[in-house]
């Protein structure tokens, strides 16, 4: 099976999947107003709009990274999204110390005494 054949079969499990969830309502009309965000709720700021963004895990990261943002109870996007967050802020010239090496010394501390 070429590649394009084993994206094009996911896809379509995929699309079946979210049918029999009801994710997806085919035919049915949709204000659009309802749908779409007003401008009174854009941000103020144009960097802080979401946009979509694909990315490609491997099958171990994603059930890893699903089953963090389960025991978080928030879902994978959110967790993803404050993921990049983090790893931005790390590189900003802002910070004496990197949350990184923080989290280390943290993590090497005895646990309770």
């Amino acid at each position: 099976m070429s590649d394009n054949e084993f994206h094009d079969q996911a896809a379509a499990e995929e699309m079946a999947a979210a049918f029999r969830a009801g994710q997806v309502v085919y035919g049915e009309a949709v204000d659009a107003d309802e749908v779409l965000p007003s401008a009174d709720r854009l941000p103020a700021d144009p960097d802080d709009l979401l946009v979509p963004t694909t990315i490609r895990l491997t099958v171990g990261q994603r059930r890893r990274a699903q089953a963090i943002a389960e025991e978080r109870g928030i879902d994978m996007t959110t967790l993803i999204r404050g993921w990049v967050a983090e790893g931005l802020a790390e590189i900003d010239n802002d910070r004496r110390v990197s949350l990184a090496d923080v989290r280390r010394a943290i993590a090497s501390l005895p646990t309770g005494a």
